[in-house]
């Protein structure tokens, strides 16, 4: 359902899913779903199924709208206000597990995703990252599973300068092994991942030894589209489903209390 918030004068909208089965006294989990650049709230609830799988497994989620389709990445800002005020605002009607509210998004959603569990202090449990996974440093340790396609115009996999997409307007963006190499040395773990291909198109970086966990799924091929999605705008996986795996990410990964 689509729903809105006054967040200090300004309306902002957001999609909000409940599950069936919803208890009122029964503590819920509760996930923020982050759409991309360009996109919308009800475009990130569509393109990988987030709120069905969601209900199926016993999730509230909430997918937040940025103004004219663009987040503020800075950890300050009306953006920030909005998610802060959201969280409290849907606390103060569900009943929320406050040690299982996790952040999840897309693209331009991701970076925010991961500004957002890294400079609200002792709310998000986990993260799951889909084609962008920049750190902030400093960030305190938060489990991170992240998805991104080597072969991504848009934000590309590239080891650090985007030279196989010149032409990207993210070019200059970091590439993913050093992005994920930064979430795995910021939670404390070995430096060198295990790795294992899974069926012919997918490969695993699993990091030992963590403070906090961190997961890289590479989509060999993969563009800059969401591993599992009904819908193609990009060469996608279907070897793998981002929304599941982020999901059991999820219910494995509470806060500690």
């Amino acid at each position: 359902m689509e729903r809105t918030i006054d967040v200090d004068g300004t309306e902002r909208l957001y999609r909000l899913g409940v599950p069936a089965g919803y208890d009122p006294n029964d503590p819920t989990p509760l996930v923020f779903n982050l759409h991309g650049s360009g996109s919308n709230a009800k475009e990130a609830s569509l393109y990988g199924q987030v709120p069905h799988e969601a209900s199926k497994r016993g999730f509230i989620t909430v997918a937040p709208e940025a103004i004219d389709g663009q987040w503020q990445l800075g950890d300050t800002g009306s953006d920030r206000d909005f998610l802060v005020a959201l969280l409290k605002d849907v606390e103060s009607r569900y009943c929320v597990d406050t040690n299982r509210v996790h952040i999840m998004g897309m693209s331009l959603g991701a970076w925010k995703a991961a500004v957002t569990a890294c400079t609200v202090p002792d709310t998000f449990a986990s993260a799951a990252l889909v084609t962008v996974e920049i750190r902030l440093d400093p960030c305190p340790p938060v489990p991170v599973v992240a998805f991104h396609g080597t072969a991504d115009p848009t934000v590309p996999y590239g080891e650090g300068s985007g030279h196989d997409f010149p032409d990207s307007p993210n070019a200059g963006l970091p590439g993913t092994h050093d992005n994920i190499a930064n979430w795995a040395k910021g939670n404390g773990c070995d430096p060198e991942p295990d790795k294992k291909k899974i069926g012919d198109d997918v490969e695993r970086w699993t990091y030992r030894n963590c403070t906090a966990d961190v997961v890289l799924y590479t989509i060999i091929g993969g563009g800059h589209t969401w591993p599992g999605a009904e819908i193609d705008i990009g060469p996608t996986t279907h070897t793998i489903d981002a929304t599941k795996l982020a999901f059991d990410w999820f219910e494995a990964h509470p806060r500690a209390a």
